[in-house]
């Protein structure tokens, strides 16, 4: 196992400055901005929010729609997971509703809010269609659908990947006790998800609570958290000590989410290998679940296919002729083609930055045989990570960082960004590290070798796959994001997110949609280049298994015949 090599300590000690300059400064000079005043500590502006009137209605419409998105999701996150696991619909049907519920991850959320207002608004594209407006697509009708969109799939990601490690055989057993159904699903699977139930609720909350993109495309005159913050900051008159109050009310939650977190992680219901069961063949079962899927991939693509129509028609409702121009006019634009150059370098950037500090952080927590205080700090800074809203972070860093060499800048669009996405690498990383065999550090030291030399030639190797799903979670995230980089960017350094959110001041539609369309592409071309390398190396890795197999059994078998 690793020693106290110099180079260890190095890595330490960088890991807790990032940490201590990009993420404990920024969020005391939150709390130091709410709570002094004039130089002392005062609690005024607290008394003064908790009494203001529009504070607590943005608060109460934030929070109910956020508890009422998070039953939604995770109830029909389980659905679409049971039928993914236990009923016998077409498997093609399967793969169309998983691969479709992975695409608005692809899409920052205030896209959402767009396609939504062209979907359905007076003038969208299915209102046309059936000659009548369903219902109003703005304020809190427009908000919930587009949370729902943002939070189910990954609620649906928790619920499929843990009933995959559902043990079969308690159903097996109910069914040979001749259990009733509802009896069955409460042994069998229910109590087995408990733990993810409680996930995939605070998640969904989290992300609900937080977003700023689709409050602010549709949510007309209703005021949430996030936009009340956005507007003391970035309004007309700025306010930063009653904005960064409000940003510290928006820690309620994450605190909470936390201590919620940490009781769920204690409970273990889970089995260390997957396990197969054939399932029954019931007609009525795999009907409705066919109608299930079916209504929520034709939902998304009904949802999201306005992108490829409105950039490719002349004025959409008037002039439907099929045209080009607006994506030529968009190319010879100087500016969007400098934010999609921008957006692209960033997200690069982050992360190649980002996999670089998670790995590392993950290999001196998982594979250190000296547990010191430091390691456990770096393990417990991950989770504060996961649970900072972005813009609160965004915020943080605008009031640290506002003056310096670093304002305006690349660096620190990437320093938000590789904090607010921290906790996911670093946990994929630490996972798989520790699942490593224990005493590669010892084989090489005995070999002499020195620790940074087993890293290089033996720990990296093994995991290249996991490296790859980080960068690419790292990428897709920082492509997406706005609340975290919202308030830091400047005319040099926007990036595609806050590009759409300045177009739509302008009212340029079709610019916005040509704009998350090119986003879209990058993102899953990115994907496809990933998975691509990752299956590469997993069909090298089987071949040589397979050589080394084939190379000790006929050198057994040469053995044998020569005795």
């Amino acid at each position: 196992m690793i020693k106290r090599f110099p180079l260890e300590k190095l890595f330490q000690t960088v890991i807790i400055l990032f940490f201590l300059v990009f993420l404990f400064l920024p969020l005391l000079m939150i709390i130091w901005q709410a709570l002094v005043s004039e130089g002392k500590l005062s609690l005024h502006l607290f008394y003064e929010l908790f009494q203001d009137n529009q504070w607590l209605k943005a608060f109460g419409n934030s929070l109910s729609i956020s508890i009422l998105v998070a039953v939604v999701t995770t109830f029909l996150g389980f659905l679409l997971a049971y039928g993914m696991n236990f009923t016998d619909i077409p498997p093609k049907l399967k793969r169309l509703t998983n691969h479709l519920l992975v695409l608005p991850m692809l899409l920052p959320t205030i896209t959402y809010g767009f396609v939504l207002i062209y979907s359905f608004g007076k003038q969208g594209l299915w209102s046309k269609v059936f000659q009548k407006e369903w219902f109003s697509i703005y304020g809190m009708n427009g908000v919930v659908i587009g949370l729902v969109i943002y939070a189910l799939p990954v609620t649906f990601l928790l619920m499929n990947d843990a009933m995959q490690y559902i043990d079969k055989r308690f159903m097996v057993v109910s069914r040979l006790m001749e259990d009733s159904f509802w009896r069955g699903l409460k042994t069998a699977i229910l109590q087995p998800l408990t733990k993810v139930f409680g996930v995939a609720l605070v998640q969904s909350f989290f992300m609900s609570f937080t977003d700023f993109g689709i409050p602010t495309a549709v949510g007309g005159q209703n005021i949430f958290v996030t936009t009340l913050l956005y507007d003391y900051f970035m309004g007309a008159v700025p306010d930063f000590s009653r904005g960064a109050v409000i940003a510290l009310t928006m820690l309620l939650p994450s605190v909470l989410s936390i201590l919620l977190l940490r009781h769920l992680q204690k409970k273990d219901t889970f089995y260390d290998q997957k396990s197969l069961m054939t399932v029954r063949k019931n007609r009525w079962r795999d009907g409705l679940f066919m109608g299930l899927f079916l209504m929520i991939s034709l939902t998304l693509i009904a949802i999201f296919a306005i992108m490829l129509v409105i950039p490719f028609l002349e004025m959409w409702p008037y002039q439907l002729n099929i045209t080009l121009t607006h994506f030529l006019n968009f190319f010879a634009e100087p500016t969007l083609l400098l934010t999609l150059r921008n957006g692209v370098f960033v997200g690069f950037l982050t992360a190649v930055v980002g996999t670089l500090f998670a790995y590392l952080a993950a290999v001196l927590t998982a594979r250190s045989s000296h547990k010191n205080q430091v390691l456990k700090w770096i393990d417990h800074f991950s989770m504060i990570t996961n649970s900072i809203p972005g813009m609160v972070l965004g915020i943080s860093y605008l009031l640290v960082f506002r003056g310096t060499l670093v304002h305006n800048t690349f660096l620190i669009l990437v320093a938000v960004n590789v904090i607010h996405y921290f906790s996911t690498p670093y946990q994929m990383a630490k996972s798989a590290l520790q699942k490593m065999n224990k005493n590669w550090e010892n084989t090489g030291k005995m070999m002499g070798d020195r620790w940074q030399d087993t890293l290089w030639r033996v720990v990296i190797p093994n995991s290249k796959v996991t490296i790859l799903e980080m960068f690419s979670y790292y990428f897709t995230n920082a492509m997406v994001t706005i609340s975290a980089v919202v308030f830091l960017t400047s005319a040099n350094t926007m990036v595609m997110t806050t590009k759409i959110k300045e177009l739509q001041h302008f009212g340029r539609f079709t610019d916005i949609f040509i704009l998350s369309l090119l986003l879209l592409l990058i993102n899953l071309s990115m994907r496809l280049i990933i998975q691509t390398w990752i299956r590469r190396i997993q069909t090298n890795e089987k071949r040589v298994k397979k050589n080394f197999i084939r190379a000790v059994n006929d050198r057994f078998s040469r053995t044998f015949r020569s005795m």
